[in-house]
């Protein structure tokens, strides 16, 4: 069963399996919206999922990104009002997993567990800050979005939908948000995971950047219990690169709190796999 609904916040929110076990948060990407996640929480059958747009994009686009704590404030009222117990499963991917750290950093007490990925923590300097932020003239181009999704090897039937929600991308949203996530979260914000006892675990792809990678400090220096590991073979949106591989990781830290054995711990070079430009 899914149900949709605008909250009082503004925040479009998709529910899967209301009257199942524990709630999921998903918190998406900076380049869709929660639909990306459909597949993902329609696979995890004993778990109610709440998947919510994050404000400035897809259904939740005239509910404009201010900054992110103010994210967090809206979502941890999302959890607290929808959640079972109050309390959820956070999973974020991206931009979500940047939002999801920091929800869990700034309101502990809805945290049932964290599973992050491709969280740049640290922000991002020189070239790359350069160019993610000229992008941004081109989000009302279509040919932009077919090309990103041709990046991110989209399959052929998300591209239409992926298109359409990257043209209606609050840019204003944008222009707030990319600038506030390329400096990085900071570090009295990140300071609040230091209370966190939730079992928290932090991935990045094995061909992700060093940006990435060293981004994972971030949570490990502050959580003694914190896990971090490498996705093996992937780059960043490896929930779309192997879906299948995506979702045993994630059914696995759901059902027993530890990370799964086909992911590889940090440090860990195969033969073969350099490390990836950003």
């Amino acid at each position: 069963m899914s149900s949709a609904t605008n909250r009082p916040t503004g925040i479009y929110l998709a529910e899967q399996r209301p009257d199942a076990g524990e709630s999921v948060l998903f918190l998406h990407g900076g380049n869709v919206a929660g639909w990306s996640w459909s597949e993902q929480a329609k696979a995890l059958t004993d778990h109610h999922a709440l998947i919510p747009d994050l404000p400035g994009f897809g259904a939740s686009a005239q509910h404009p990104w201010t900054d992110l704590s103010t994210t967090v404030d809206e979502l941890a009222d999302l959890v607290r009002e929808r959640a079972h117990d109050g309390r959820a499963h956070v999973v974020g991917m991206s931009l979500g997993g940047v939002v999801g750290t920091a929800l869990a950093a700034r309101h502990p007490d809805v945290i049932r567990s964290v599973f992050v990925t491709g969280a740049i923590l640290r922000g991002v300097q020189g070239f790359t800050r350069w160019a993610g932020l000229a992008q941004i003239r081109f989000f009302g181009s279509p040919w932009y979005w077919r090309t990103t999704a041709r990046m991110y090897r989209l399959p052929p039937d998300a591209i239409d939908l992926f298109v359409t929600t990257g043209l209606g991308i609050d840019r204003d949203s944008v222009r707030r948000m990319v600038p506030q996530l390329y400096d990085g979260v900071p570090a009295r914000d990140l300071d609040g995971l230091r209370r966190l006892t939730a079992p928290i675990l932090a991935i990045v792809g094995e061909k992700e950047s060093r940006t990435f990678r060293d981004a994972l400090d971030e949570v490990t220096s502050r959580v003694p219990h914190a896990v971090a590991r490498l996705a093996p073979g992937m780059h960043h949106v490896w929930d779309v690169e192997d879906p299948d591989l995506f979702h045993t990781t994630l059914a696995h830290w759901l059902a027993t709190g530890e990370p799964s054995p086909a992911l590889l711990p940090v440090g860990t070079r195969r033969r073969g796999t350099p490390e990836a430009a950003l």
